[in-house]
C-alpha cells in the first residue's frame, strides 16, 4: 500500500456536482481549484516563512500569496516595482501595517499601536544594535522596507553564533515617536 504524505489529501472515488446537477466521478488523485490544478512543492523552513510572513490576512490561501508575490495575480507584487526582488518587498503584518501618516497594529490588548512617520527605531540584541525609522507607514531598517516589527529584526540579528533567530520584535524593539523625550519598549505602548 502506498502511503501518502501528511497533510496531502487523498481521493478514492470522490464526486462532484456538476453544474447541470449531475454527478461526475472525479479521478482517483486528482484535486482541482478553479479549473486549476494545484501541485504540492516542498519547501524549507525558510521559505514557509517568507510566505506565510508575506500573508496579508489569514484567510488568503499559500497559492495565492505565491500568486501575488510572483506577479501573477494582475497586481505588480503588491505595489512594489517589479524589478525588485522579494526579500526587498514590504512584508505585510497581519492586522498591521501603513495607515495615514505612519504605521498602526491593534496591539495585544485591543488597542490601536500608531507610530507615525518619523519615528525612530532602535533594538539590542546578542551585542548587535539595530536602528531604524517608520517612512511612509513602514518599518525602514538598513534601506529595506518591512511592515511587521519582529520580520525587520529578525532580517537583521544572528545569534552570537551566526544562526537565524525566530523573535518577537515587540518585546526587544524601542520606539521613540517625534513628540516623545525617551524611548519607550514598542510592547509598553
Amino acid at each position: 500500500m502506498r502511503r501518502v504524505p501528511r497533510g496531502v489529501e487523498k481521493f478514492h472515488n470522490a464526486k462532484m456536482r456538476l453544474p447541470g446537477g449531475g454527478m461526475a466521478k472525479k479521478k482517483k488523485g486528482s484535486k482541482k481549484k478553479d479549473e486549476e490544478s494545484l501541485a504540492t512543492i516542498a519547501v524549507d523552513m525558510d521559505v514557509h516563512k517568507r510566505i506565510e510572513g508575506a500573508r496579508e490576512d489569514f484567510e488568503e490561501t499559500q497559492n495565492a500569496i505565491l500568486r501575488r508575490l510572483l506577479g501573477l495575480d494582475g497586481r505588480r507584487g503588491g505595489g512594489a516595482p517589479v524589478e525588485e526582488s522579494l526579500g526587498e518587498r514590504a512584508r505585510r503584518a497581519k492586522g498591521g501595517g501603513a495607515k495615514e501618516g505612519g504605521w498602526s497594529k491593534i496591539g495585544r490588548h485591543g488597542h490601536e499601536v500608531f507610530l507615525p512617520n518619523g519615528t525612530t527605531l532602535r533594538a539590542a540584541y546578542a551585542g548587535q544594535t539595530v536602528e531604524g525609522v517608520i517612512v511612509d507607514g513602514h518599518w525602514v531598517v538598513n534601506g529595506t522596507s518591512y511592515n511587521s516589527p519582529s520580520a525587520a529584526l529578525i532580517a537583521h540579528v544572528r545569534t552570537r553564533d551566526g544562526k537565524k533567530v525566530n523573535l518577537n520584535g515587540w518585546r526587544i524593539w524601542e520606539v521613540r515617536r517625534p513628540d516623545d523625550d525617551r524611548w519607550l519598549r514598542l510592547g509598553e505602548i
